[in-house]
């Protein structure tokens, strides 16, 4: 048997880039461009070497739930939630593998009814089923906000830095600042890492444990506390900074207040932010 090890790798490039993107996406992730390209070229490696004779082995399920594990590491660093991106992960991975085997099939075969007729459909439908059944409930509320069209890309700019991430806009969430009155939006800080400096990122890794104002004495200027109340907290205190600017699906708000959560927003829902203020897709939906 001939293989092409070319081949090999460019697909494994392709199908890895694109899983680690749609990862990223659903997740509510900032989508870094070098750590993707350099897990995608070390997935495309890794199912080169699988390719290879007398490496079989290393394409066995063990094996790849490692190198899966390890992708998503290289991608998208060391983040809450690993194991359900990791999942994500490798289902995407496999129903791409698996077109891709089918593709190729159908194009070999002259007669590619023929070979649609010798399918097991009953596998395809359980399998199918399967996968469905649990991106539903993993993934249930990113799907849900997607559909309804309540997530937007929100980009944010600080001293010549910039950062992407997929916000929620909810209605429900009333946080203002108290010296202009203006919506906050509210971002898990990891979410923003393209922000700070090694020093800050060094200083946020440890707001959850230390706390906001424990935080604010390390930090240089730029920072201060909001206060706000949320369901079950009477009263508490948020880091928060201002950006130079903001845009929600490239439509420009100007500077905005942003308030660093110490933990996750979503449970996996597909963002990492919430805002409730105005960005002109409310209107086009309800006019729509």
């Amino acid at each position: 048997m001939i293989v092409y090890l070319d081949m090999a790798f460019l697909l494994n490039c392709l199908t890895d880039a694109a899983a680690l993107y749609v990862t990223g996406r659903l997740s509510g992730l900032p989508l870094e461009k070098k750590r993707i390209l350099a897990a995608s070229l070390l997935g495309g490696t890794y199912g080169a070497l699988c390719a290879l004779p007398g490496l079989g082995t290393a394409a066995a399920f063990l094996p790849q739930m490692a190198a899966a594990a390890l992708l998503v590491r290289l991608a998208f660093g060391r983040r809450e939630a690993f194991l359900r991106r990791l999942l994500l992960f490798f289902m995407l991975s496999c129903a791409m593998a698996g077109a891709l085997v089918a593709g190729g099939r159908l194009l070999r075969e002259h007669d590619g009814l023929a070979v649609l007729a010798a399918l097991d459909w009953r596998v395809f439908f359980l399998a199918g089923g399967t996968c469905f059944l649990i991106l539903s409930v993993v993934f249930r509320g990113g799907a849900r906000h997607s559909a309804s069209g309540q997530l937007c890309q929100c980009t944010l700019a600080r001293r010549g830095r910039t950062a992407s991430v997929t916000a929620l806009l909810d209605t429900g969430n009333t946080l203002t600042d108290g010296l202009s009155g203006t919506p906050v939006l509210t971002v898990h800080w990891e979410a923003l890492g393209d922000l700070w400096t090694p020093e800050e990122q060094s200083v946020l890794s440890r707001l959850e444990t230390a706390g906001a104002a424990r935080c604010l004495e390390k930090l240089g200027p730029g920072f201060r506390l909001l206060p706000y109340q949320a369901v079950g907290v009477r009263s508490g205190l948020l880091l928060c900074f201002r950006a130079d600017r903001a845009a929600m699906d490239k439509r420009q708000l100007g500077p905005v207040t942003v308030a660093l959560s110490p933990t996750p927003v979503s449970d996996g829902g597909g963002y990492a932010a919430l805002w409730g203020g105005d960005t002109g897709k409310e209107v086009r939906r309800n006019a729509a």
